[in-house]
């Protein structure tokens, strides 16, 4: 791999597999952004959580791409997967997130429980 074109061909392959996850995400904006009323917190959330997946999906190739170059042009391919184990970690933190955000869209888009007690049960006759 010491060209441009090896580098693009591993950049397309690697963001062809993200085409359905960004689809869903694109569709999922697009929904709620058409839903949008303002007063939804959890829309908001939830906007929040498949902006930074589909964000996810488009810089997680770019990112790749270049570590995997410079681990390989460097010629110490196993002295550089410190790298692309710190790649792993960091991108596995990264959709953690974005489910915390998923998380708080479901529990804010919910109305808060009272915590009163429920009417008395009354037998019909």
């Amino acid at each position: 791999m010491n060209s441009t074109p090896d580098q693009m061909k591993i950049f397309l392959s690697m963001l062809s597999m993200q085409l359905p996850t960004m689809l869903v995400c694109l569709v999922a904006c697009v929904l709620i952004l058409t839903k949008w009323t303002g007063r939804s917190r959890g829309l908001l959330w939830a906007l929040l959580g498949f902006g930074s997946v589909l964000a996810l999906c488009l810089v997680w190739p770019v990112v790749f791409t270049i570590v995997q170059s410079w681990a390989i042009h460097s010629g110490q391919i196993a002295g550089r997967m410190w790298a692309m184990t710190l790649l792993s970690l960091v991108s596995s933190v990264l959709h953690a997130v974005t489910y915390v955000f998923f998380l708080v869209a479901v529990l804010a888009g919910h109305p808060a429980q009272t915590t009163a007690n429920p009417p008395p049960f009354t037998p019909q006759r």
